[in-house]
């Protein structure tokens, strides 16, 4: 018999991640960016709603735990590494967005690093 356990909510910071198929050390590579992008930019410690190993077409569990948490009141912001983690399919992700943001949430993707281009990289040798 599975147990599960469903996040305590008490900070206003959430942070959603899905991944298909499983895999743990991508999310808690993801986890550990989102959770230090969080404290950077001071918004706090965050809490964790994980999809991992469901396809966005499944019954997503900790979504709609985030979703009920929202419309609660209880978390105002949450953090993804994209889109991407609500559906593949654009269309449907920009819903659970608009879903979120209605209920009072603020979405927040995480920047991408910026790296130099090949460009740059050869003129700043150049300048040498």
């Amino acid at each position: 018999m599975a147990t599960r356990m469903r996040p305590v909510v008490s900070r206003r910071t959430a942070i959603y991640l899905r991944c298909y198929p499983y895999d743990a050390v991508r999310m808690l590579d993801c986890w550990q960016t989102l959770e230090r992008y969080s404290i950077e930019t001071g918004l706090g410690e965050a809490t964790l709603f994980l999809d991992n190993g469901r396809r966005s077409t499944e019954r997503l569990v900790a979504l709609a735990d985030l979703m009920r948490a929202v419309e609660a009141g209880v978390c105002d912001t949450v953090l993804v590494p994209g889109p991407f983690v609500f559906s593949l399919d654009d269309a449907e992700a920009a819903v659970t967005i608009r879903r979120l943001e209605e209920a009072g949430c603020r979405v927040v993707e995480m920047p991408r690093p910026v790296q130099p281009s090949r460009v740059l990289v050869a003129d700043m040798v150049a300048a040498r």
